[in-house]
């Protein structure tokens, strides 16, 4: 079965960011800590799980037009990047081509939907591992039973030091939804970070009680007398909430994918490694290439 790992680059740069030190910088001070603690985990990556594939998957866009003008107020409230970040994005980038490894992205959208168009056009036969720290993947979780890949989520948790592996039984182990149901249980409960309010007074408990009574949201909805008068109301008063949650939750797998697979330059890996500082870190990933 082969194996193949998408890296929600993005996501993992951040985690990386804040788990390591500024002060890990380049021969002009800049910092490269990002670039360090990504390049570290894509080694230790590629060492324990040993896949036949790996690919750096890149938002194209974060806050794509395609949700914003459905809901503006999608990701719009998220704090600016830390001023050292961008820049390492750049670099990131940089370095990964001249290492001639496969980068994918879906241009105008996120790399949520590019890695779940990737998914929807693998074989039955596949087993997909994706990298990320962001729970909204969970959705694409499936354990290949219905005829499709076999996808699970290796999700970070202490920066990128580590990683919580998630099929379909870990999904409903954690929030007492399978992942068919994700979507509908993170409409309900809200997402925060992405300025999705969800519908009030609805956590993540009842929402996984409501989801496990009803087969969809459209039931939920025609039933909401049948709750409490709070819930009930709640419930009503998200109506257009909820339909256009419909819209923006899913991750969407009909875009279309961009995949690189640039040829490798040994010259401008090393020039690269030296200016950026970054010689360890090449080094080890060389290795295991």
């Amino acid at each position: 079965m082969p194996y193949k790992l998408l890296l929600d680059t993005s996501s993992l740069m951040y985690r990386a960011f804040f788990a390591l030190p500024q002060s890990i910088s380049d021969q002009h001070g800049r910092p490269i800590n990002a670039v360090h603690g990504y390049l570290d985990m894509t080694t230790r990556l590629l060492t324990e799980y040993k896949p036949d594939e790996l690919i750096h998957v890149y938002d194209a866009d974060w806050r794509p037009a395609g949700r914003v003008t459905l809901y503006p107020p999608y990701k719009a409230d998220r704090p600016a990047d830390p001023e050292a970040l961008p820049p390492q994005f750049e670099r990131l980038r940089e370095i990964l081509t001249a290492l001639g490894l496969p980068q994918a992205e879906a241009p105008q959208w996120e790399a949520d939907d590019a890695i779940g168009a990737m998914c929807a056009a693998a074989s039955a036969a596949d087993r997909i591992g994706i990298v990320t720290g962001d729970r909204d993947l969970l959705q694409i979780v499936q354990d290949g039973d219905s005829g499709g890949p076999t996808i699970e989520i290796l999700y970070t948790v202490r920066g990128v030091s580590s990683l919580d592996v998630f099929d379909e039984a870990a999904v409903n182990s954690k929030y007492n939804v399978p992942p068919q149901r994700y979507v509908d249980f993170a409409i309900l409960r809200g997402d925060p970070s992405d300025g999705l309010p969800g519908v009030k007074g609805i956590g993540e408990k009842t929402a996984a009680k409501l989801i496990a009574a009803y087969p969809t949201l459209a039931a939920l909805m025609a039933h909401a007398d049948a709750q409490s008068a709070r819930v009930a109301a709640n419930l009503k008063a998200a109506t257009e909430y909820i339909a256009i949650m419909q819209q923006i939750v899913p991750v969407r797998k009909d875009v279309s994918v961009e995949v690189m697979r640039p040829a490798r330059d040994e010259a401008l890996v090393a020039k690269l490694a030296a200016t950026y500082g970054i010689t360890g870190p090449v080094k080890r990933l060389r290795q295991v290439l």
